[in-house]
């Protein structure tokens, strides 16, 4: 036997070594022996028998392709610049961020130190807006808001001491007999005439409205203290200022009526007079207070607005210290860029780049491979729906003889490619075992397992025949003819199918057919001639065919 046969042998039996097994497993557990009378010159029909016997019915996938990197990265300049520094080498082992070539950084150095100074800028007033903010926030004693409402505070208190003086003396003015004698309704008629009866009636019912409004807030004002609320104290700001306009239009219109009766008498009495001056001194009270009370509510408005404001210049200011931040932050990362750095552990496959060189923005400056391989192959169909993660796999190299390695599927295409029609998907195989003859680029021939029935009983696939769509072996019957039998089957691959029932383990079946001449040809067959130049099935099975007999009729 030549050495090329023998080389070929063993590579056939490395590459399809499930299959192999199967086939010594049948021959040298069980013999093959031959029954035949061709010897005899006998015409009769040949029978391969085959005994169905239970083992591991395997189904396998099998594919070529290319081994490659697990990941393989171009790695690209991110900036503009002249290249100044350029340590890796082909060849050299390199780590995640260990730098490979190095720009020119000046320009993005000083971009860094004026973003950073202007970050600190922003902190400062950023500082100041945030005291300002909460210089005016409502709980804030040194707020405008607590200012205003201290002072509106003080106007209430100012005017509620007011009030009841002026009241009482007007009043008196009005329902005192004793107070003001000439003012009574009879006197006035009498005296200055009806005009002035009806002045006075006019300017008493406005200082009644007053005094009823002042009366029904008399509880306020003695319960409002500096630790009321501000919704109180706006509230009662406004009731004192209706109260405060009520009761100078009934001064003004009682000044008035004061005024016509003197006129009308020529020679005014004592009380009209001392009555004339205390109005005017209420009148003068009154705007006192109404000013105090006006420009209290206005003082709360704006201060409410400045407290707005000022929440608003906070806000400002920290976007803008927001903004900053991230301005140094891309200063940084444009600094870090100048230096082009490893993206993971592995080996530098080529250097691009050399010192001097111009660089911009995707300029190629290194490749850099991982040290961890895969193994890709393309499957039709039909195999890629049989094929799933985690299945195992055998791969054997062309380029190295009797290597086998063991690995497993790690990736299947979920969309297939169409090429001319036909369609086909990317099955990746990762490395069990990890060998450093093993090259990205050398060819691969994987072997994948994509089921493995155990303890199933099992018949030589060309056993089973089929008619009107029902399933049947064939047995010898007493008198050396063909008989026969139903059977249901499960699964099955190239070479055995799986029989669930209509035969028990150790039953005969005819495997085929042959002729004489094919009888005595098969009366000493050879392992080699079997596997010689023969292409290799996709799936096997162990323990499927025992015994296997040649019968002649």
């Amino acid at each position: 036997m030549t050495m090329k046969r023998i080389h070929a042998i063993r590579s056939y039996l490395f590459a399809h070594k499930a299959l192999s097994a199967v086939a010594l497993v049948a021959v040298a557990g069980s013999g093959y022996a031959v029954w035949s009378h061709a010897q005899s010159g006998s015409a009769a029909p040949k029978y391969v028998l085959a005994q169905a016997a239970r083992g591991t019915l395997i189904t396998s996938i099998s594919g070529s392709g290319q081994v490659a990197a697990e990941n393989q990265v171009s790695v690209t300049s991110a900036v503009s610049g002249t290249v100044i520094s350029v340590p890796a080498a082909n060849g050299d082992r390199v780590v995640e961020g260990q730098t490979l070539a190095a720009i020119d950084s000046a320009d993005a150095a000083r971009a860094v130190s004026n973003a950073e100074l202007a970050l600190e800028n922003a902190k400062v007033s950023y500082e100041k807006a945030k005291k300002q903010a909460a210089d005016q926030a409502p709980a804030s004693q040194a707020s405008d808001i607590a200012k205003a409402y201290q002072n509106g505070y003080n106007a209430i208190v100012a005017t509620s001491i007011d009030l009841p003086t002026i009241f009482s003396g007007m009043s008196d003015i009005y329902y005192s007999a004793s107070h003001s004698p000439y003012f009574s309704d009879l006197s006035i008629a009498a005296q200055a005439g009806s005009s002035a009866a009806e002045y006075k009636l006019q300017a008493g019912a406005a200082f009644d409205a007053a005094k009823a409004e002042y009366d029904a807030n008399f509880t306020r004002y003695k319960n409002i203290s500096g630790e009321s609320s501000a919704e109180e104290t706006v509230s009662l700001l406004n009731e004192t200022n209706v109260i405060l306009k009520k009761l100078l239009s009934a001064l003004s219109g009682t000044y008035s009526t004061l005024d016509f009766i003197q006129n009308r008498l020529g020679s005014a009495p004592r009380e009209l007079a001392a009555d004339k001056a205390s109005v005017t001194s209420y009148v003068s009270k009154v705007n006192a207070d109404a000013a105090s009370v006006t420009n209290a509510l206005s003082a709360i408005d704006d201060a409410k607005t400045s407290g707005t404001t000022a929440d608003l210049g906070m806000k400002s200011a920290e976007l803008a210290v927001n903004q900053a931040a991230a301005a140094l932050s891309d200063a940084q990362k444009a600094l870090a860029d100048h230096r082009i750095r490893a993206p993971f552990d592995g080996i530098v496959a080529k250097v691009s780049a050399k010192v001097g060189d111009k660089a911009g923005n995707g300029t190629a400056i290194a490749t850099v491979v991982t040290d961890r391989q895969v193994v890709n192959i393309s499957l039709n169909e039909v195999d890629a729906a049989k094929v799933k993660k985690g299945d195992k796999a055998t791969l054997t190299f062309d380029a190295i003889d009797g290597l086998t390695l063991a690995g497993h599927v790690s990736d299947v295409d979920i969309v297939g490619t169409v090429s001319q029609g036909v369609v086909s998907y990317s099955v990746e195989i990762a490395f069990d075992d990890v060998d450093p003859r093993v090259k990205p680029g050398m060819t691969v021939n994987a072997g994948i397992i994509a089921q493995a029935k155990q303890d199933v009983l099992l018949v030589p696939a060309s056993a089973i025949k089929t008619a009107s769509g029902s399933r049947y072996v064939q047995k010898l019957g007493a008198d050396g003819s063909p008989v026969n039998v139903p059977v249901e089957v499960g699964d099955s691959n190239d070479t055995s199918v799986e029989v669930v029932s209509g035969l028990s383990e150790g039953d005969q079946v005819i495997a085929r057919t042959v002729s004489v001449a094919a009888a005595k040809a098969a009366a000493a067959p050879s392992i080699l001639n079997s596997l010689g130049g023969t292409r290799a099935t996709s799936a096997g099975a162990t323990g499927a065919v025992r015994n296997v007999q040649f019968i002649s009729r």
